[in-house]
């Protein structure tokens, strides 16, 4: 049985809370167990390869063990638009979704510079019109848009089996973050409490390159403004940091 859905957003510390809810053993993650064809904690089913079956996806999930939760963490489903969201509801009614939000102008940085990353590129001679485009792409744009992958997954989920948390919640305070989410999984957290606070603030696939290119800032706040406001005031939160 899929009892959660770790669903992004793209470098906001999913691969952290992955390798984080592996050391509990209440948590059964298949898309390791399984050694499936993915890509590590990302099954990446309803995003990539619904083209499988979801007879496929199921028997990832199959069968149930007494106080065991099974989940999956793949960023790339925030993004998914109604129609898939309300397929996976019509297959997994109960299961919780877990929505972590950064900084959409440090989030859209943060991805330039991991794919610059990958394709070995070096930062320091790449031009701010490569950045500008990447950051323009749909692609970066919809996974920066909160409000409208909130508000496709609240279309088909009730507001209570979403859980929206904050980046800059895990940085500050990762135990207290991570304690959340195991209240809102039913399961024990009392492993992290235990833990070295070194090995729960430590971080896990970083670019690089953390500041922002100055000359860029002020276009990524040009592209974001707006969008942080609106997010502000549909979620009845500050966000206003995000703009500072």
């Amino acid at each position: 049985m899929l009892d959660f859905l770790g669903i992004g957003a793209e470098k906001a510390g999913t691969t952290w809370l992955f390798v984080t809810l592996e050391k509990n053993k209440s948590i059964i993650s298949p898309a390791l167990a399984k050694n499936l064809d993915t890509w590590h904690k990302e099954i990446r089913f309803w995003n990539l390869y619904r083209n499988r079956g979801i007879d496929w996806y199921k028997s990832i999930f199959e069968g149930e063990q007494e106080g065991k939760v099974k989940g999956e963490i793949t960023p790339g489903y925030a993004i998914l638009n109604r129609h898939i969201i309300k397929e996976i509801y019509q297959h997994y009614s109960k299961v919780k979704i877990i929505f972590t939000l950064r900084n959409p102008i440090y989030r859209a940085w943060s991805v330039a510079i991991m794919d610059l990353n990958f394709a070995k590129g070096d930062v320091f001679k790449t031009t701010d019109q490569w950045f500008m485009k990447h950051f323009n792409t749909p692609h970066s744009i919809s996974n920066g848009d909160y409000e409208t992958c909130i508000k496709n997954w609240r279309s088909s989920f009730p507001s209570d089996q979403i859980l929206i948390l904050f980046y800059e919640d895990l940085a500050n305070n990762p135990l207290k973050y991570i304690i959340n989410i195991c209240n809102f999984l039913d399961i024990d957290s009392t492993l992290y409490r235990s833990l070295n606070k070194t090995n729960l603030k430590k971080v896990i696939w970083t670019g690089g390159h953390s500041i922002i290119r100055p000359s860029l800032l002020p276009f990524l706040i040009n592209l974001y403004e707006e969008k942080i406001y609106s997010l502000s005031k549909y979620l009845k939160k500050y966000l206003s940091s995000w703009l500072s």
